[in-house]
């Protein structure tokens, strides 16, 4: 199965790497995470004029464990993760801290998925209501952030 087409609201499985753990080589474990905005700009290599753009992303990670005393995240709502392909357990979504990534960088294979990178996407009136408050937190520089690229 190909990549997904990159969107907002998408929801992957990434290689997310926590603040807290931001200097370990690796993450401890992938998580869902959602595509909360992306942007372009030229690679630091690369000086030709016309030169194409890398793809950049700002994943916003899914937890099953609710946020701890530092960190602020949004229940989703038992429709956002129909939508989003997730399982009915309790989820958050949390707004508190961001990883940037080139894209398609660190997606893997959803479980017992192979070649299945893509769980679906939120709906939008909930996509909107959690990048509205992560912008928010992001302008008030108030998310933490870890650059992967």
């Amino acid at each position: 199965m190909p990549l997904p087409e990159l969107d907002l609201g998408l929801v992957v499985q990434y290689e997310y790497r926590w603040h807290r753990r931001k200097d370990a080589p690796t993450a401890d474990k992938d998580h869902p995470a959602c595509v909360v905005a992306t942007f372009r700009k030229k690679s630091q290599d690369d000086t030709e004029p016309g030169s194409e753009l890398d793809q950049y992303v700002v994943y916003l990670p899914i937890s099953h464990s609710p946020p701890s005393d530092d960190q602020v995240g949004i229940k989703l709502s038992d429709h956002a993760k129909r939508k989003a392909g997730l399982d009915s357990a309790p989820q958050w979504l949390l707004i508190s801290e961001c990883n940037i990534d080139l894209w398609p960088q660190d997606l893997r294979n959803l479980p017992r998925q192979p070649g299945r990178f893509h769980y679906g996407h939120l709906p939008p009136s909930e996509f909107r209501r959690i990048r509205d408050a992560f912008v928010e937190r992001y302008q008030a520089k108030k998310v933490l952030q870890v650059r992967r690229y």
